[in-house]
């Protein structure tokens, strides 16, 4: 088997008679034609008379596993809004750091990628909370606002996608900070609504948004409101990302899911979930991420520099809610019961000695180690993107 690993793939080779289940994203037998059903869903409802009165359009682009479908849904924004009688020249593609790299510079004249760092952002009014969203300007200062991508699950936050291109996908460095850390009385839930909250303030924004399969077909697609696209996906998202797993195993092989979702550690451990919901207790779990950008976040690791016991962190959590201490406390968690090794170009020397991981110079190598460890009748669960289910034992 292939799994995703930073911007390539890497193998890993399973015995037949040990493979319990693969899990994946269910597969729709009906195909969808995602170009024709956005374009009648452009040209119902307010969207077109809202439309005729801009002078201005950005398009706010996220992520897709599926990048052509996105790139063609772009595309067709833009040709829906040419026909409307908007001028190329007064629409902005505006990327978030997870968009696609290729292949959009051929359709859109003004194209710019949102830098957290350095883009300059306007505050969006009317959010009520203990600190100030401000969000690329590009965005905020056009009379007509639509964000596109891809929704998938996400294993704390609970949905990922089209709520993180609003916010903080186009955000500045400084507003992602004051909504991720230091949030007295805060859980992850009431960060995610803040995000729909945020998403809610900024005027005549639309978002397009879809599902995709187990092929990166896209099983439904929805546009509206952010609220209205989530309602609308949320049902759908479940019955295709939602697997039962019949059995728990002794060793769970998964990938992070390739670029930019296993770009940093950081970012990589918000899949390990998956993972550790299919194991046995003491189980052992190989993870694919390649962390490009090492271990991520200055937080992250620090609290799992720290090495204190999980109830320490998640005590200091209760008081005052931070992102990173979040996924270490996470990963300090899974490692009381589990065994984890970790296939990365992450130096070994900080996987064992800050994070605490076995270090594995391939998956083959790693799932043998695992193997003799425990045996050779160890029954194997894999997972080729952790990012895409929501994994759960029957």
């Amino acid at each position: 088997m292939w799994l995703p690993y930073g911007s390539s793939q890497v193998p890993v080779r399973i015995p037949d008679e040990r493979l319990v289940e693969i899990v994946r994203p269910q597969s729709q037998h009906a195909q969808l034609d995602a170009i024709a059903d956005a374009k009648r869903l452009l040209e119902s409802g307010n969207f077109q008379d809202l439309a005729k009165k801009a002078t201005t359009v950005c398009i706010g682009l996220g992520a897709s596993s599926n990048k052509q479908l996105i790139i063609s849904l772009a595309n067709l924004l833009i040709q829906e809004l040419s026909a409307i009688g908007i001028q190329e020249s007064s629409i902005t593609l505006l990327c978030t750091p997870d968009a696609a790299k290729t292949g959009l510079d051929t359709i859109a004249e003004h194209l710019v990628k949102h830098d957290p760092n350095s883009s300059v952002s306007e505050s969006v009014e009317g959010f009520r909370g203990d600190f100030s969203p401000a969000l690329n300007s590009a965005l905020v200062s056009t009379d007509l606002k639509i964000v596109l991508g891809e929704l998938k699950p996400h294993h704390i936050f609970g949905l990922s996608g089209l709520p993180d291109i609003v916010f903080p996908g186009l955000a500045s460095a400084g507003s992602v900070r004051g909504h991720l850390f230091n949030r007295k009385g805060k859980r992850a839930s009431d960060l995610y609504a803040e995000r729909v909250e945020i998403a809610n303030c900024v005027q005549n924004l639309f978002a397009m948004s879809y599902v995709a399969d187990a092929e990166l077909s896209p099983a439904r697609i929805s546009f509206g409101t952010v609220k209205g696209c989530l309602e609308e996906l949320s049902p759908i998202l479940q019955e295709i990302c939602r697997r039962s797993i019949r059995k728990a195993s002794d060793i769970v092989v998964m990938s992070s899911g390739g670029a930019p979702t296993d770009e940093s550690l950081s970012r990589a451990v918000e899949a390990f979930p998956a993972g550790v919901a299919a194991l046995k207790r003491d189980g052992m779990l190989v993870v694919a991420a390649e962390c490009s950008q090492g271990h991520g976040g200055g937080e992250f690791y620090e609290w799992c520099a720290e090495h204190k016991e999980p109830r320490y962190l998640e005590s200091r959590l209760r008081h005052a809610f931070n992102y990173d201490g979040f996924k270490a406390s996470f990963l300090v968690r899974a490692l009381e019961n589990h065994r984890i090794y970790l296939v990365s170009t992450v130096p070994d020397h900080y996987v064992e000695k800050t994070f605490r991981m076995r270090p594995g110079r391939t998956v083959n190598s790693a799932l043998q180690i695992a193997q003799r460890s425990i045996g050779a009748d160890a029954s194997i669960t894999v997972i080729p993107d952790a990012t895409r289910v929501i994994a759960q034992i029957a």
